[in-house]
C-alpha cells in the first residue's frame, strides 16, 4: 500500500480528509516525514508549513501549534488553524481587518459611554439648581 488516510483538523472544522502518499510536518524536535506503514506515534505539531503529497502533487498548508497522531494506515493532524499556504496573506489581512474593526468598535463604545456619562451628569446637575 502506497498511501494512507490523512485527516487535517482545525478549530473551525475538517480542513482535509483524503488519501495521502507522503506527509512532512514540523515538530518540537525537527521535521518529520510520514509514509504508509509508519510506526504509531503521537507528537507535538510545530507552527509552520506542512506538506502532503496526493496524486503526485504537493499541497502546502500553514498551521499553528497542535498535535499529530500517526498510525500505519492513517494520520490525524490537529491544529488551532490551518490555511492553504497561498492564502496566508489574505488570511492575515482578514484577521488584521477584524482586529481593527474591533478596536474601532471599542473606541466608539468608550466614546458613547463618556458622552452618556457627561449627559447624565449635566442632567443631574440641572435638577439640583
Amino acid at each position: 500500500m502506497n498511501s494512507f488516510k490523512l485527516e487535517i483538523y482545525a478549530t473551525d472544522g475538517c480542513f482535509y480528509n483524503g488519501d495521502c502518499e507522503h506527509l512532512i510536518f514540523g515538530s518540537a524536535d525537527g521535521s518529520r516525514g510520514v509514509m504508509a506503514g509508519h510506526e504509531p506515534m503521537i507528537c507535538a505539531l510545530a507552527k509552520g508549513e506542512i506538506r502532503y503529497l496526493t496524486d503526485g502533487e504537493w499541497n502546502r498548508v500553514a498551521v499553528t501549534e497542535g498535535f499529530v497522531e500517526v498510525m500505519p494506515t492513517y494520520v490525524r493532524l490537529f491544529a488551532d488553524t490551518a490555511v492553504k499556504a497561498e492564502e496566508v496573506d489574505e488570511y492575515r489581512a482578514r484577521s488584521a481587518s477584524a482586529r481593527a474593526a474591533e478596536r474601532e468598535r471599542q473606541r466608539l463604545s468608550t466614546k458613547q459611554y463618556i458622552n452618556t456619562n457627561l449627559s447624565l451628569k449635566r442632567a443631574m446637575g440641572h435638577k439640583r439648581h
